[in-house]
């Protein structure tokens, strides 16, 4: 036997999301996010960097940047 659970969000579940998250809530979600598109934190500059290095170094400022703001911290 098999069972199955079906779980259907409604509009008020996203309602809740979007109004209700708090700021620890983000701040793990973005620190967990997998580093799977950007294979390192923030990756070191060198002669042989493409694109790709640049926008992920982008990116990846842009997510700490984010954190360090959820958390009340100072950035420079």
């Amino acid at each position: 036997m098999k069972k199955y659970t079906v779980v259907e969000y409604e509009e008020s579940d996203f309602d809740e999301v979007k109004n209700g998250m708090t700021n620890q809530e983000a701040t793990e979600i973005l620190d967990s996010l997998p580093r799977g598109w950007f294979p390192y934190r923030h990756p070191s500059y060198d002669k042989h960097v493409s694109s790709s290095d640049y926008d992920n170094y982008r990116i990846c400022c842009a997510l700490d940047l984010a954190i360090k703001a959820l958390e009340g911290e100072k950035h420079g």
